[in-house]
């Protein structure tokens, strides 16, 4: 009898532990969705070693990329800095792989050195000469 107790109570407990679970992605769910209905992606997309890139850019001449730090995105640039330009200036603002709308490839780990080289290789990929490279 003591046995088939513990059995429902460890069963209930596992199935509590899921519906919980359960409730936490859900609500992770609808919070992106509403996030993503409030600030869509404005940018463009490109794909670097399973990577998919955000960015932004505007204007023409020099270029410039802007570099977001950890928790930020490529709108801390965008909407205090690109205005403040003038003419002669391609500016560039991405989000890093895992933030803003950036994808991150799956097995990457998001360590500097990867990021790194992610960002070397979406500047060859814009084909962009000696950019001037902006970060905080």
């Amino acid at each position: 009898m003591l046995i088939s107790v513990l059995s429902w109570l460890i069963g209930g407990l596992i199935v509590a532990a899921a519906v919980v679970v359960l409730g936490f992605m859900l609500a992770t769910w609808w919070i992106a969705a509403r996030a993503e209905r409030l600030v869509p992606a404005c940018g463009k997309f490109v794909e670097i070693d399973g990577n998919r890139i955000h960015y932004v850019e505007a204007g023409e001449g020099r270029p410039i990329v802007f570099l977001h730090g950890l928790g930020a995105q490529l709108h801390h640039f965008r909407h205090t800095l690109f205005g403040r330009f003038g003419a002669g200036y391609r500016l560039i603002a991405l989000d890093r792989p895992g933030s803003g709308y950036s994808v991150r490839a799956g097995g990457a780990g998001g360590r500097l050195p990867e990021q790194a080289e992610v960002v070397r290789r979406f500047i060859e990929e814009l084909g962009l000469e000696r950019p001037l490279i902006v970060g905080h």
